[in-house]
């Protein structure tokens, strides 16, 4: 089979389904990464072929200027879910908008039998049932259907290309381990997957460099520190900075994975306990840690439930790393704190609990177990030759 793999521009919705892409390959299917902006990196450094959707449309600057605004603006602040489901439904669609005339052309051109993509990226679906071919709704965290504030927005092109109805995708790969529960709620438009199949998280980081000191404990307890690859989740380094002073009194090692972002608000110099490192894979980073701090990301999130760590969340608000934080902290694996009343003080009292406190260690392995007992990417990959193949 031709499985065309589809993303909007961030790196951290393509990640989770690299896995899926490595596994097609190694079974013999061909794969092509549909994208734009640094996910196109994301892609060829993982050995992918991609080709660029929307060039000369833009398609990157929609989802900049949404996340500059949600961090500088505070969005997400005093809105109602509803209100910031149709905010980000705009902007995914116009992102999609610019996109898809490419992805119907790259479908038809390329011979794809199959558009595997992230909900939230409605335009692939769309393209999908423009061209003909079946589709694959890949989860990276909560299962969700293809985000319909998004699809509503892209209906009048559908509508253009001949698609009256845009129906929900074949196929649900759902990476979500039974025992987290689901905070977020979006209605279906198209109506539900035929099938469903459960895999295990592959907790994809990307390559890299990773030196002895990363793969053995300390003397010390060692807590990772990361707030994804862009900037404004760390407020350019504000929220890197609390937890920087929270954690200068516990007796750890910090590890801040700054990637590659100037944090002009780092405290400057830095206390001894602190490493910065630009980038390292965190699901081999985390072996030899004990707890981590993050943003709340879907991937970050169950890339640190496979490797067994307690978190600390901090999500942005108006963002689905909230509803991200929630299932963590409901599932027992450790503590949410408020991005707005952030101190160090807060920090200190958050990381002391997660590191003293067994029950949040062992929730965390409970469910590291359960990633470990999903079906492997290889074995989803073939049920779903065989379901659309």
């Amino acid at each position: 089979m031709r499985f065309l793999l589809t993303t909007m521009s961030a790196p951290s919705h393509l990640m989770p389904l690299i896995p899926f892409a490595h596994a097609a390959q190694a079974a013999g299917h061909q794969v092509l990464v549909a994208t734009c902006g640094p996910a196109l990196r994301t892609a060829t450094s993982a050995g992918l072929v991609a080709t660029e959707a929307g060039a000369g449309n833009d398609p990157v600057t929609p989802y900049e200027d949404l996340v500059r605004r949600l961090n500088q603006e505070r969005l997400g602040v005093g809105r109602s879910e509803q209100e910031m489901y149709a905010l980000h439904g705009e902007v995914f669609g116009e992102i999609g908008a610019r996109m898809l005339d490419d992805l119907v052309e790259t479908i038809g051109t390329w011979g794809a039998d199959a558009v595997v993509y992230p909900g939230i990226h409605a335009a692939a679906l769309v393209a999908a049932r423009i061209a003909g071919v079946p589709a694959v709704l890949h989860g990276y965290g909560t299962p969700l259907p293809t985000f319909s504030p998004a699809l509503d927005y892209l209906e009048p092109h559908a509508r253009k290309a001949g698609v009256d109805s845009v129906r929900e995708a074949e196929v649900e790969i759902d990476v979500l381990p039974p025992s987290l529960t689901n905070f977020t709620e979006v209605a279906p438009r198209g109506g539900r997957p035929q099938h469903t199949l459960p895999m295990r998280y592959g907790a994809y980081n990307g390559g890299g460099l990773l030196p002895l000191w990363a793969m053995r404990r300390g003397e010390r307890p060692r807590v990772v520190a990361t707030c994804g690859s862009l900037a404004a989740m760390s407020q350019d380094g504000a929220v890197y900075r609390e937890i920087v002073r929270g954690t200068a009194g516990l007796g750890v090692e910090l590890v801040v994975l700054t990637a590659g972002a100037e944090l002009s608000a780092l405290p400057d110099p830095l206390p001894g306990h602190v490493r910065l490192v630009d980038w390292m894979p965190l699901e081999r980073l985390l072996a030899s840690c004990d707890a981590i701090v993050h943003h709340g990301g879907s991937g970050t999130v169950l890339s640190s439930f496979a490797a067994g760590a307690p978190q600390v969340a901090v999500p942005l608000p108006g963002t689905v790393n909230v509803t991200n934080a929630q299932t963590m902290t409901a599932r027992g694996a450790g503590r949410t704190l408020d991005m707005d009343a952030l101190t160090a003080d807060t920090v200190a009292e958050a990381v002391a609990e997660v590191l003293r406190d067994a029950t949040r260690r062992r929730a965390a392995a409970e469910v590291a177990a359960e990633i470990a007992g999903l079906p492997t990417a290889a074995e989803t990959v073939g049920r779903v030759h065989e379901l659309i193949g």
